[in-house]
């Protein structure tokens, strides 16, 4: 695992974290209210969820809010959490949908990586073939990024064959996040089997909801916390539900403070 030993000054064993969700109200096929922006948050603080990182997608043939648009949109939520005494850390990203100019356009700032950090939150279609998401990803590392693969269980030219491949790109230094549902069985049972794989070899690094909603697609996450909690080691649950997330925030917050 490329990260530290977490503070123990800061958060707990409960203390999880979301870094892949479409919270932000209008953006992309998310939440399409803020209404059922604040009903899922309710729904992630009564999950326990402490940290959340609001990732909109950001497609090369989609509209593209800006970020001062989805800046106004997280300070909205930010309001809110406040007047319910909610004690959480709300930030900001991108679910990025890889193309070549995607360097470029984060240098730029007109896509934005997690919580103001060098991590960035990467996804490809499930069809691609794994030398292009390979190489689509050293491209973002050459680039000075530290991608993380959103969803891994669905990209099939990876999770064949064992997953092996999705080994060889956590060794060239990639982080793999996947699904609560997936892990819940609530996505079928090849991407249950397939997280449960990445699970038991220890390659995963975070789980996310993905949430789009305050439905089916929300941020209800105990099931997957249980189910977490009772088959794999307590620490490396930790880890993966929000210890490693708090290290990105952490690497922020220490960068800031040169």
């Amino acid at each position: 695992m490329i990260f530290p030993g977490r503070d123990k000054n800061r958060g707990s064993a409960l203390e999880l974290a979301d870094i892949h969700c479409h919270i932000l109200p209008g953006v992309d096929d998310g939440s399409r209210s803020m209404e059922q922006s604040r009903r899922m948050l309710d729904i992630a603080w009564e999950n326990g969820i402490r940290i959340l990182i609001a990732t909109p997608h950001y497609m090369p043939e989609g509209r593209h809010p800006s970020p001062e648009t989805l800046g106004g949109l997280l300070e909205a939520l930010r309001e809110y959490a406040c007047l319910r005494q909610y004690d959480m850390e709300i930030y900001g990203g991108n679910e990025i949908y890889y193309h070549q100019e995607a360097p470029e356009l984060l240098e730029a700032g007109k896509i934005l990586p997690l919580a103001g950090s060098r991590y960035v939150l990467v996804e490809f279609s499930p069809a691609d073939d794994a030398r292009y998401i390979r190489n689509a990803l050293t491209d973002l590392q050459s680039a000075g990024y530290e991608p993380i693969l959103a969803h891994v269980e669905r990209y099939m030219s990876l999770c064949e064959k064992n997953c092996d491949r999705v080994g060889e790109l956590r060794e060239m230094g990639a982080l793999v996040q996947v699904n609560a549902a997936s892990i819940e069985g609530r996505m079928g049972a090849a991407a249950k089997r397939t997280a449960q794989r990445l699970l038991g070899r220890q390659w995963v690094d975070f789980v996310a909801t993905d949430a789009h909603s305050d439905g089916s697609r929300s941020h209800a996450i105990g099931d997957c916390v249980r189910i977490l909690r009772r088959k794999y080691p307590a620490q490396y649950a930790e880890r993966v539900l929000g210890g490693n997330a708090r290290e990105i925030i952490l690497g922020t917050d220490r960068a800031a403070r040169g």
